[in-house]
């Protein structure tokens, strides 16, 4: 179940950081053109943005993205909002970046262990020649 909801966090936070970025380029004034277009575009503008602002809206998505989207990108703003406030509410020496606590001694009756004893190690014969198949040189 954990799985579950750090893959759903991770799906919203990408799509609301997605949609943030997207959502200039993506959405559209009352008149057609992208969004923005009518403070960039204004009478007198180059020729190079008046063909730019001229040109046919590139990228559009449905209604059902703008609103999953939308909605990802509020509960991501939020949950950078609250993150903020707590780092604002927490006392200047309680920081994550204090050295943890050392950690504390066995205790002074530690229960016996229930494993074998390591066996001794045998004794090998030192090697009397070189090579794979023990011909001697």
């Amino acid at each position: 179940m954990n799985r579950i909801k750090d893959y759903t966090r991770f799906v919203i936070w990408f799509a609301g950081l997605g949609y943030m970025v997207l959502w200039p380029v993506s959405s559209s004034d009352l008149s057609g053109r992208p969004f923005g277009a009518s403070v960039v575009c204004q009478d007198g503008t180059l020729a190079l943005l008046a063909s730019l602002c001229n040109s046919t809206h590139w990228l559009q998505l449905p209604p059902a993205l703008h609103a999953i989207g939308s909605l990802s990108a509020i509960v991501v703003s939020v949950r950078l909002l609250l993150c903020a406030v707590k780092r604002w509410r927490r006392p200047a020496g309680s920081g994550r970046a204090q050295t943890p606590a050392p950690f504390a001694p066995a205790p002074a009756t530690a229960l016996p262990s229930w494993r074998n004893p390591a066996r001794p190690l045998r004794a090998v014969k030192p090697r009397t020649h070189f090579g794979l198949r023990g011909t001697p040189h």
